[in-house]
């Protein structure tokens, strides 16, 4: 059995977890069903068939291996990112699929998931965990703060390219030193700092801060090569700031109130790098809803050709 990490500090009310981005949103559950002594453990990004963590449900004559997804999203859920699970369940042999949000779902994901038998956990079910959590002994919960720190979905477009690389080399590099959460790796300020600084070399790394020598000699290399990637693909950025725009412009036309919500930032680098030119192409990128790609997917598409493609032909 794992033992408990009482140094997390987890948050007391629903709208601490309301600031949350995905991946923190991902560890309080971690730790949450690990202090339940559940065994959790957190999938791998880059291949979790919609599976972010699975835990061991104890029952009167076995064990459950419940595979789940874990959603804070602003927008609503589609029926793409519950068809997702199924491919989880075969392969990490799970005997039960469960989504846990904070986020509403829509009808055709409810009836996707209710065919399917996978459990929908709600915001109710995430504010009853709070009040588990109170009732147990050494837990640990963060002292309110006047101004919430994570800027992980509120954050400037400026340089949207590298904040989101420097957000998934953080994440990764989290799970290679098993560092929870993954401000242990740079907190967000940090962060900020780093896309101020652009350090092109271990050396100026040193100005950036919170950036000592134990962290320079564990994550500096990587940190460094990131802002080279970076630099070194200027067309990418450019088809990242052409797509911002377009986003606005769709969320306006549509009467979606941020531009996130139309799809995230997530999506947004990920459409810059594949460039979709179909409806089921789409589909397949993660933070785009379902209902949202029947409302402008056609557009989307025909812009992508448009701006990218074909202006390449001339």
């Amino acid at each position: 059995m794992q033992l408990f990490d009482f140094s997390y500090e987890f948050p007391s009310t629903i709208e601490e977890i309301d600031a949350f981005s995905g991946v923190e949103f991902e560890v309080f559950l971690f730790e949450y069903f690990q202090a339940k002594n559940c065994n959790p453990r957190l999938t791998d990004d880059s291949n979790d068939k919609g599976i972010d963590l699975m835990i061991h449900l104890p029952q009167e004559n076995m064990t459950k291996k419940i595979g789940i997804q874990a959603k804070r999203w602003k927008g609503s859920i589609g029926a793409v990112e519950i068809r997702k699970m199924l491919d989880g369940k075969g392969h990490y042999n799970l005997d039960e699929l469960w989504i846990i949000t904070t986020s509403r779902l829509t009808s055709s994901a409810i009836t996707t998931a209710k065919n399917n038998r996978i459990q929908i956990l709600k915001r109710e079910h995430v504010i009853s965990f709070l009040e588990d959590l109170k009732s147990m002994e050494n837990i640990r919960f963060k002292k309110p703060k006047k101004a919430v720190e994570s800027r992980e979905e509120e954050s400037s477009y400026d340089n949207l390219l590298l904040f989101e690389m420097l957000r998934k080399l953080r994440k990764d590099l989290a799970k290679k030193h098993k560092l929870y959460p993954v401000y242990h790796v740079y907190n967000n300020v940090m962060l900020e700092d780093i896309i101020k600084k652009m350090p092109k070399t271990l050396e100026a790394l040193k100005e950036v801060q919170g950036f000592g020598e134990k962290k320079i000699d564990m994550f500096g290399q990587d940190v460094v090569t990131c802002i080279k990637r970076y630099n070194d693909n200027k067309e990418l950025n450019d088809r990242v700031e052409a797509l911002i725009k377009l986003r606005t412009r769709i969320a306006k036309f549509n009467k979606i109130d941020k531009d996130e919500d139309a799809f995230s930032n997530e999506a947004l680098i990920t459409i810059a790098e594949k460039l979709p030119t179909t409806i089921e192409d789409l589909k397949e990128i993660r933070g785009i809803e379902e209902d949202k790609i029947e409302i402008f997917g056609r557009y989307l598409i025909t812009k992508i050709k448009t701006m990218f493609i074909d202006s390449k032909k001339t």
